[in-house]
C-alpha cells in the first residue's frame, strides 16, 4: 500500500490582555507592518508552456495607510525569468495583501528556472518582536517547463528508507529516456531521472523535493550519483538532503530506494 505520511502543523497565536478596574481585557493591536513573503518555499509551478506568469503573494499586518515594499530579486537564469515589478510593490490602504508577478519567457521543455525575493533590511525591521517573529523575509520561485509524457504501465517502488513498498505508476517523456514516478512518497511530489540510451546507466538524477519535511531543517530532497539495473529493477543509492546555511547539505545517506519498470 502507498505510504503517504501526514504532516501536522501547528499555528500557535498570541494574544494580549491589559486589565482595568473592571477586568475588561483589550486585545493587543500592533502599529507595525510585518511585511512578510505568504510563502518561504511555495510548490514548483509546472507548465507545459514556454512561457507563463508566476503570483507571489507580500502580506502585512498594519493596513491603516499605504505603503511601499521594497525587494531584491536574484537569479542565475536571468534570460527567461524577470521581475517586472522592479523590486517594489504597493499596498494600498486598507489591503493587507499585495501581488507581483514573476514573468518566464522562452523555456525549455524538461528545464527548471528559479530565482529568489529577498525583502530590504528595512521592511524586514518593520516586524514586531511580538506577533511579527516569524515573518518570511525571503522566498524562492521555481518554474519547470514539463514534457509531454506517455504512461509506460504499472511498476513497483520499494522504499528502504520508509521500509515499504507499493504500486506506482511510471511515465516516460516522449522522445527522451526521461521516467517520472507521480505522488511517489507524497501526494504533489513527483521522482524524475534520466538514464543513458541503453538505459544501463544514471545522467541524471537532479535534488528534488519528495515531499518529506523534517522538524528542524524543513523539506527534504532526494539526490542519488548513480544507478544500478537487474532486469527492469532500478536501484538509487539514496541521499536525503536539507537547506542547511542557504546550501543543501547531507541530512541521510546509506540507504536505496528502488522502481521495478512495467
Amino acid at each position: 500500500m502507498k505510504k503517504y505520511i501526514l504532516g501536522l502543523a501547528l499555528f500557535a497565536g498570541m494574544m494580549l490582555t491589559a486589565c482595568d478596574t473592571d477586568n475588561v481585557g483589550t486585545t493587543y493591536t500592533t502599529s507595525a507592518q510585518n511585511i512578510s513573503f505568504e510563502n518561504a518555499e511555495p510548490n514548483t509551478v509546472v507548465t507545459k508552456a514556454s512561457s507563463v506568469s508566476v503570483p507571489v503573494a507580500i502580506t502585512r499586518s498594519n493596513t491603516a495607510s499605504e505603503y511601499t515594499v521594497h525587494y531584491t530579486f536574484s537569479t542565475e537564469d536571468g534570460a527567461v525569468l524577470t521581475d517586472k515589478n522592479g523590486g517594489t510593490a504597493t499596498f494600498a490602504a486598507g489591503e493587507w495583501s499585495t501581488t507581483i508577478s514573476i514573468d518566464a519567457a522562452g523555456m525549455e521543455p524538461g528545464t527548471t528556472y528559479t530565482c529568489k525575493l529577498t525583502l530590504s533590511d528595512e521592511d524586514v525591521a518593520t516586524a514586531d518582536t511580538i506577533v511579527g517573529g516569524s515573518i518570511n523575509a525571503t522566498t524562492t520561485v521555481t518554474v519547470m517547463c514539463d514534457y509531454d509524457w506517455e504512461e509506460l504501465g504499472t511498476g513497483v517502488y520499494t522504499s528502504e528508507l520508509f521500509e515499504d513498498s507499493w504500486e506506482q505508476p511510471v511515465l516516460r517523456a516522449k522522445g527522451t529516456n526521461v521516467y517520472k514516478l507521480p505522488d511517489c512518497l507524497y501526494k504533489g511530489y513527483d521522482i524524475q531521472f534520466e538514464l543513458s540510451s541503453d538505459g544501463n546507466s544514471l545522467v541524471a538524477f537532479e535534488p528534488q523535493k519528495m515531499g518529506y519535511k523534517h522538524a528542524t531543517y524543513g523539506m527534504v530532497y532526494f539526490y542519488a550519483e548513480e544507478m544500478t539495473r537487474t532486469g527492469n529493477v532500478l536501484s538509487f543509492p539514496m541521499y536525503g538532503l536539507v537547506m542547511y546555511n542557504g546550501k543543501l547539505a547531507t541530512l541521510w545517506s546509506g540507504f536505496t530506494e528502488s522502481i521495478q519498470l512495467p
